[in-house]
């Protein structure tokens, strides 16, 4: 859905809303920013950073600069000056991870300070303008009374809610289209999982099927772990999740970048590592050294340090 909401309208509709929920569709656009523009940055680099992906370990991808505030005024303000002093209506907060200065920017300077190209600022001018278009759309079905079960009439009684979407819900709020459809696919997946466990349940009167094992602790005592092809280095792994890292799909991310992991990936983006490393992590909740986090289907599994 794309809704475009003129000012008026959306400043009508949000001045109806709790200081909660007004408070939330804030902090969600502007989250949404500043995850737009890591990605774009990441993607320049050849790296991938998953739609889910927390703002904090997506930043982790970034070398330099990172948003943090992106101001529409809506008009020319003297109020937001670039640092050269000329008002703006649009302007760049960014803060250099090296250094950590912060900088004011209108979009000429901006690319002249950052270094960025022409395609790489319209490539984040893309992702802000989506973040609009995801506001709009929360204002627009606010309006129009949106409810959860206009898309999903029934939840299955054992359902666990991705706490994203519960925040939205328990505030009273819509929840975007783009979500819907992963909450549908996270129902079909778990409906087809229990049909699927039904089916293969032995009865009480069938002997018991053989189950071959496979040991993965014969391959935690080197460095590297592997399934030809792909490898990749155990030990950084382990610091990745010491530095609070939790996504697998951002680890996998982080050891490419690094050159701790081969560089392959499928045609969907997702690095071929992926399965190799949920399997070693598999194996340090065996070992009671990690818990298992939320897991989003086959696109991402959480692990934690116990």
């Amino acid at each position: 859905m794309k809704i475009v909401l003129s000012r008026s309208e959306k400043d009508s509709i949000l001045d109806s809303l709790t200081p909660e929920q007004k408070e939330f569709i804030q902090h969600h656009v502007k989250r949404g920013k500043k995850t737009a523009f890591a990605n774009v940055l990441a993607v320049d680099k050849g790296l991938v950073i998953p739609e889910h992906a927390g703002l904090e370990e997506a930043e982790m991808l970034l070398d330099e600069w990172i948003l943090e505030e992106y101001i529409d005024n809506g008009f020319v303000n003297p109020e937001t000056p670039c640092e050269c002093g000329r008002p703006l209506r649009h302007q760049y907060i960014v803060r250099h991870k090296g250094t950590n200065e912060t900088r004011r920017f209108g979009i000429e300077h901006f690319k002249e300070h950052t270094g960025f190209s022409s395609e790489i600022i319209n490539e984040i001018r893309k992702g802000f303008n989506i973040v609009d278009y995801e506001m709009d759309e929360i204002l627009y079905k606010i309006q129009n009374r949106w409810e959860l079960k206009q898309e999903i009439p029934f939840l299955p009684n054992d359902f666990e809610m991705p706490k994203t979407f519960q925040t939205f819900l328990e505030l009273g709020l819509p929840l975007l289209d783009k979500h819907v459809h992963e909450l549908k696919k996270l129902i079909r997946e778990q409906t087809e999982q229990a049909r699927e466990q039904r089916f293969f349940e032995p009865s009480v009167n069938e002997p018991p099927s053989l189950h071959i094992t496979f040991n993965l602790d014969d391959y935690l005592f080197e460095d590297t772990f592997r399934t030809a092809p792909d490898s990749f280095s155990k030990d950084k792994t382990l610091e990745l999740l010491e530095s609070g890292v939790s996504s697998t799909r951002i680890l996998c991310e982080l050891l490419i970048k690094h050159g701790y992991a081969s560089m392959e990936r499928y045609i969907t983006g997702k690095p071929k590592i992926y399965g190799p490393v949920c399997m070693f992590l598999e194996s340090l909740v065996a070992r009671e050294v990690l818990q298992r986090g939320k897991k989003l289907g086959e696109d991402d599994r959480y692990y934690h340090l116990k």
